[in-house]
């Protein structure tokens, strides 16, 4: 009777914390901490309650919420641009994790320019948010990493390294990527390896031309810095010089990053050069991170894996633990990438 008397208030009113705790048949105080992503809960009470709060459609009041706890429940998620295999899967999966506790992910574009960086976070700060997530476009320029220095809310840097700023972190393993995906060409018989890069200014960029510095020296393979392909313009059209640049440099396999619409324009481009059975024919080919284009081309791309899901877990994770445990220390997590074979890349004497 509970239960249904409850239900028939909701046609004429809104839905309270009250009206959730007693469909579930818990306190108000256990709902509100299962609403709140308090772990001192037990499982049986908090599926309880929340298939309570589904059921009768409770949503929290932010607004009020806001006021009782200083708190917005918002946290704020810049990245450099949507048009990357990474940022798309990512956000939407800390937005599912975060939002099983409340909170709200704020999404802020800087168009791959460091001066959106800034622009970005001060609109962050402007709304007060309660945590942010950080992937900006450059994370070696000064006028940041001093803003970041001072910004006062807990602060989880994905895959950037700021020197002398210390904060949770959750960074990739691009560097064991690259040098897993040149062993294999390696093994194969290339000695001839083209790499695409970002520049220095961007971990990322950094720990691709570690790699291919290291899988060089390593494993003995051609050290011509015309192989090492640099990508300051990361606009799709971009792709196609990337391209031109990986012809030039007469390489037998080639490694390309980058946002997606650069890398399928560098494959057609390459593809108009080489032939319609350019890959591996004409040269072997490995992509890095965009595993839905790679798994729809034909043939299908040899990888170096970006788990978009597994980073996004680690990124949620580390962001709840410093909301509860503001004065717990610094957590650095670093993902593995690896390297996936497929029909794009054959032996060297078959190329060309």
């Amino acid at each position: 009777m509970r239960a249904s008397a409850v239900a028939q208030a909701q046609a004429t009113r809104v839905t309270t914390l009250l009206d959730v705790a007693l469909d579930a048949g818990v306190s108000r105080a256990t709902a509100s901490r299962v609403l709140t992503g308090s772990p001192r809960v037990s499982p049986t009470a908090r599926d309880r309650v929340l298939a309570s709060a589904e059921r009768l459609q409770y949503r929290v009041n932010a607004a009020a919420r806001s006021l009782r706890t200083a708190r917005t429940g918002l946290v704020g998620l810049l990245i450099p641009g949507f048009r990357n295999d990474l940022y798309g899967p990512l956000a939407d999966r800390l937005d599912e994790r975060l939002r099983e506790h409340g909170l709200s992910v704020v999404i802020g574009s800087s168009g791959w320019s460091a001066e959106g960086d800034l622009r970005v976070l001060e609109s962050f700060a402007a709304q007060r948010l309660d945590a942010v997530i950080l992937a900006p476009r450059s994370d070696r320029a000064p006028a940041l990493t001093a803003y970041l220095g001072a910004l006062g809310c807990p602060t989880v840097l994905l895959d950037r390294d700021f020197t002398g700023l210390h904060r949770d972190s959750v960074l990739t393993d691009l560097r064991g990527g690259i040098i897993e995906a040149m062993t294999a060409l390696a093994d194969l018989g290339h000695s001839r390896i083209a790499v695409s890069a970002y520049g220095d200014e961007l971990r990322p960029g950094r720990q691709v031309r570690q790699g291919f510095a290291d899988a060089v020296a390593l494993l003995g393979l051609d050290d011509d810095p015309r192989l090492l392909i640099d990508m300051s313009d990361l606009s799709g059209p971009a792709g196609d010089d990337v391209a031109e640049r990986i012809l030039r440099a007469t390489p037998t396999a080639a490694i390309i990053g980058g946002p997606t619409s650069l890398l399928a324009r560098c494959l057609r481009r390459l593809r108009e050069s080489l032939g319609p059975h350019a890959f591996p024919h004409g040269l072997s080919v490995v992509a890095v991170g965009d595993e839905a284009l790679a798994d729809v081309h034909e043939p299908r791309l040899a990888l170096v894996t970006r788990p978009a899901d597994r980073i996004a877990d680690a990124v949620a994770d580390q962001l709840l633990r410093r909301l509860d445990s503001p004065a717990s220390g610094v957590d650095v997590m670093s993902i593995p990438l690896t390297f996936r074979a497929g029909p794009s890349i054959g032996t060297a004497g078959g190329n060309r």
